[in-house]
């Protein structure tokens, strides 16, 4: 079996190549700019927005892992027209968020699992939650603020967050990707515990040696600095309203899905701030 992975380099999809490649699954590693081929990888170009990338990308890969376009209204439509642009596809694996099976049918994330289900292929969702690699990976979710002021820029309150590592929603993309008995179901991929931002703040700081303390920000300034990303505005506002989930307590539930799905107890905050941030 050949896996299509969608944002093959991203914080996410990269660790989903590794993990396929460490279990001996050759793998089309979809990305705007692909890297180097490596191994039972094959680097392809492949751009949402540019449908003559998607079939020389697919290829005759037999199961896709997809992610993209979870901010975009018409998403569900452009991954239903992917999926159907695959002819050797068999299986397709979507990776969504913790809580979207509860949003209302036409919320953009929720639309697109809809579109999956609705695919015709044997389908599983996975729903990771927030990732602890944001704290040092993405430049505009927290990295760059922790980096340059030491402040996790977050207006959460006191609300908890069972942070996820991305390394253990890959190991779960390998085992519903390899083995049989995922048709058709979703997991919610969690850490082991849910710890407010504040909690966060202590433990990075910790780690690192140096002080880092949570802001807790307000709406308008969350706004203000997300916009300095220079991102489309639809992600600025996607981000606001995964913020209003944190604060309503949609990402405090801790998981068993991962222990059940793979045999294994996910990574912790500790672990994570221990091997990467220790000064």
């Amino acid at each position: 079996m050949t896996v299509w992975v969608e944002g093959a380099t991203g914080k996410a999809g990269r660790r989903v190549v590794d993990a396929l490649t460490a279990a001996g699954v050759p793998v089309r590693a979809a990305s705007r700019h692909p890297g180097p081929a490596h191994g039972p990888v094959t680097p392809v170009r492949f751009d949402w927005t540019d449908e003559t990338t998607w079939a020389p990308a697919l290829g005759d890969a037999e199961a896709l892992f997809v992610k993209g376009l979870d901010s975009d209204v018409d998403a569900a439509k452009v991954i239903a027209r992917l999926i159907a642009s695959a002819p050797s596809a068999r299986r397709v694996v979507l990776m969504s968020a913790a809580g979207v099976d509860r949003a209302p049918d036409h919320a953009p994330r929720r639309a697109v699992e809809l579109a999956v289900r609705d695919s015709g292929l044997p389908w599983t969702v996975l729903r990771p939650n927030w990732f602890l690699q944001n704290f040092g990976e993405d430049e505009w979710v927290f990295a760059r603020a922790l980096r340059e002021t030491g402040e996790l820029y977050a207006g959460s309150g006191d609300s908890r967050v069972s942070f996820t590592d991305t390394r253990d929603l890959a190991d779960a993309a390998v085992t519903v990707l390899t083995e049989n008995g995922h048709d058709g179901r979703g997991y919610t991929i969690t850490g082991p515990e849910a710890v407010t931002f504040g909690e966060v703040a202590r433990v990075l700081a910790e780690a690192s040696g140096r002080p880092i303390r949570h802001r807790d920000a307000t709406p308008a300034e969350h706004q203000a600095h997300f916009a300095k990303s220079g991102r489309p505005d639809a992600w600025v506002e996607h981000m606001l309203e995964l913020f209003e989930l944190v604060r309503a307590g949609v990402s405090a539930p801790v998981s068993d899905d991962f222990r059940r799905l793979t045999g294994k107890a996910p990574r912790t905050l500790a672990a994570y701030a221990e091997e990467r941030w220790r000064s």
